[in-house]
């Protein structure tokens, strides 16, 4: 796959519309769907052209909103035939796209409410309150989104076979990442104050996912955390492969897309990377029944013993 590797402050505009936008999709799950542990249930899917809500059930009015990135496009679907959507685009502020999202949901099933503060972002105005001006490039986005369908298959053949409790790789809208979950099976409730947090932070675990940047940190990257956050430094772990590290100021091991692609086989590396982290974290942090989670499966890739 040829990844065009923008740095976050290249795209900083786009990126913005790009996670609001998804914000806005990841809200009305969030109001309308069951919920499940982890949030699992406002996690959003990686489709061919972008990201998607999945079904959204309402009844006779059930619907599925989508971002089709390729097109610069959000639509929503109904059962029942009914479709709307509007276009991103030009230097466009978040209180228009705004306006048309509710609009879109009207004209398909019903306006929705949902809280309009973005969340885990640096953007703190209401969607209908933010009439600043965001320059949308169709290209930076579509890297993006690029970037995120490698993250997604690479990291979906690292969990595959994973016995336990996962959560296959989905777009977390509030972080801004395509992250897989692994858990061990170990209840460990957050210690902290947040709504978040509690819910996301309540059994021992590690994600594997793909984070475009921020304004702190410019680089897009690949990362490895586990949870409890662990009080080792890991820095002398030797982690794998050559450019990979372990940032003691957030616990986690890092490995940039630039220097993933700088290998000749940018997927084998990416599979280094998550599997040296988990084995590390894994040892480190005392996981446990780990012989019956690797155990290999029986069948593998397009196994002709599935009749």
């Amino acid at each position: 796959m040829n990844i065009n590797v923008r740095k976050y402050s290249e795209w900083k505009d786009t990126a913005i519309v790009v996670h609001i936008i998804t914000q806005m999709m990841g809200k009305v799950k969030l109001s309308r769907v069951e919920p499940q542990p982890e949030w699992a249930h406002v996690l959003l899917s990686l489709t061919a052209d972008g990201f998607t809500t999945g079904l959204i059930p309402y009844g006779d009015k059930s619907f599925q909103i989508e971002y089709n990135i390729r097109e610069s496009k959000v639509r929503t679907l109904g059962i029942d035939g009914r479709e709307s959507g509007f276009s991103l685009g030009g230097d466009t502020p978040i209180s228009e796209y705004y306006k048309e999202f509710q609009r879109m949901l009207a004209d398909v099933m019903c306006e929705t409410e949902i809280y309009t503060m973005p969340q885990e972002m640096s953007v703190k105005t209401h969607f209908h309150e933010d009439h600043e001006p965001r320059l949308y490039d169709p290209n930076a986005a579509a890297d993006f989104f690029r970037a995120s369908a490698f993250a997604y298959e690479g990291i979906s053949s690292f969990v595959s076979a994973y016995r336990g409790k996962k959560i296959n790789p989905q777009y977390f809208w509030g972080t801004f990442d395509t992250t897989g979950v692994l858990f061990s099976g170990k209840e460990a409730p957050w210690q902290g104050e947040g709504i978040i947090e509690a819910g996301a932070f309540d059994e021992q675990m590690m994600e594997f996912g793909f984070w475009p940047g921020d304004e702190v940190f410019d680089d897009p990257a690949f990362y490895v955390l586990s949870y409890p956050f662990p009080s080792t430094d890991y820095s002398n772990s030797g982690v794998r492969p050559a450019g990979a590290w372990f940032s003691t100021e957030k616990s986690e091991f890092f490995f940039k897309l630039s220097d993933v692609f700088s290998y000749d086989d940018p997927f084998g590396a990416l599979q280094e990377f998550l599997r040296s982290g988990y084995e590390i974290f894994a040892r480190g942090e005392g996981w446990p029944s780990r012989d019956w989670y690797e155990k290999p499966l029986l069948y593998g890739k397009g196994s002709s013993k599935l009749k």
